[in-house]
């Protein structure tokens, strides 16, 4: 049988590793990957090292994630305050950790860490339903973020009753210039389909490509990315029913 997108151009957005990593899936599926990052990340300038002694790390009842990157960050910051993170990655252990989604999970069981939550929808809205009841509970929580993430968990949570300490370990910073190539090829109508994966991407690829973006279809990974898009006059033609990468697969499938 065919592969569904034999013939098609897919455009990938998100900063260069996660695209890398995305796009093994997608060439399985007859697709020409093009990649053209509209952000990338770098370390935060200053981490709170006191959140992180082993002492601050016990006495906290989960911690959630928000990304992948998150997750990157916070091993790459475990790994540098004592030898290999190892005293710390004990007491990590024993902490239950949440996920916003799949993606997030699988870096953190690579890591030899698992996950006990990880909602449906994969949002910040899915995370603060199933953890409504912790909050509730006063429990505490520490959450791994970047510099542009939304308010909404820390928020909710913390209107629930929850102490939520929030951290930010990275920082996204923007491409000034997209590659001619691919500027050209979206010109002329080759590429079929661009993935568009939150709306801080969103927001860039509309920075990056203006009008130009609606001459591909876009895939958007939610609602919130949707809403960026069309307030930006370049609606999505797919949207995912959850936020991850196989339900903007299947948005196309069907």
């Amino acid at each position: 049988m065919t592969p569904f997108l034999a013939g098609k151009t897919v455009l990938l957005t998100r900063p260069r590793r996660q695209s890398e990593e995305t796009r093994p899936r997608l060439e399985s599926l007859g697709a020409a990957v093009l990649i053209q990052p509209v952000q990338e990340i770098v370390p935060a300038a200053e981490i709170p090292a006191d959140l992180f002694t082993p002492a601050s790390l016990a006495a906290v009842d989960r911690i959630i994630f928000s990304s992948s990157n998150g997750v990157d960050s916070f091993l790459g910051t475990l790994e540098t305050l004592d030898s290999g993170g190892q005293k710390r990655r004990t007491i990590l252990s024993r902490i239950p950790l949440a996920a916003v989604g799949p993606a997030t999970a699988r870096r953190l069981e690579s890591a030899g860490l698992h996950p006990d939550v990880v909602p449906t929808p994969h949002s910040a809205e899915g995370l603060l339903a199933a953890l409504a009841g912790e909050a509730r509970c006063g429990k505490r929580f520490l959450s791994i973020r970047g510099d542009q993430g939304r308010k909404v968990l820390k928020e909710g949570l913390t209107a629930l009753g929850g102490n939520v300490q929030e951290v930010c370990l990275y920082c996204t910073r923007e491409i000034e210039k997209p590659d001619e190539e691919i500027v050209r090829l979206m010109e002329n109508g080759v590429i079929d389909y661009t993935f568009v994966m939150s709306p801080a991407t969103a927001a860039g690829v509309i920075r990056l490509f203006g009008k130009r973006l609606c001459r591909t279809a876009i895939v958007s990974i939610s609602p919130q990315t949707s809403r960026t898009l069309s307030e930006a006059g370049c609606p999505a033609a797919f949207e995912a029913a959850n936020a991850a990468l196989e339900d903007m697969i299947e948005s196309l499938r069907r």
